[in-house]
């Protein structure tokens, strides 16, 4: 054999896991985790962007109508009923992006070693004595 086959024999060997059910669980977990995470941004983003497109027609649809506005009044409740929409959109960009970051967090919960809790023994009460005396 030659040098460069060895090397090579030398890393698979390093490359080489035993089979265990603990490794096969954590891999199994990490790719389903991997899924659900995806799945949670895809269904963030497309939810961005319906709103995206609602906000775009909401607001072709009020210009058009403050176009037509034969009063200040008409108009200024034109522009109102769109930042209604609009701020509402936000708010809903807002619970979205919660709504993310909380399954995110459920994901790394979920992934975050078991851990047994730790037995205590329960503490002695200290014995303070002064550092000075006191004076009466």
């Amino acid at each position: 054999m030659n040098g460069i086959t060895q090397q090579f024999e030398a890393v698979q060997r390093m490359m080489l896991v035993p089979s265990s059910a603990a490794l096969e669980d954590n891999v199994r977990r990490f790719w389903d985790n991997q899924d659900r995470l995806l799945d949670n941004m895809a269904k963030f983003a497309n939810g961005w962007f319906e709103r995206r497109h609602v906000g775009i027609h909401a607001a072709h649809e009020a210009t058009q109508r403050m176009c037509t506005a034969k009063t200040a009044e008409d108009l200024g409740r034109e522009y109102q009923e769109w930042v209604a929409g609009a701020s509402q959109r936000v708010t809903d960009d807002g619970l979205a992006c919660q709504q993310l970051v909380g399954a995110f967090a459920a994901l790394l919960l979920d992934t975050a070693p078991q851990q047994q809790p730790e037995k205590r023994t329960p503490r002695q009460p200290e014995k303070r004595t002064p550092s000075r005396p006191e004076a009466a």
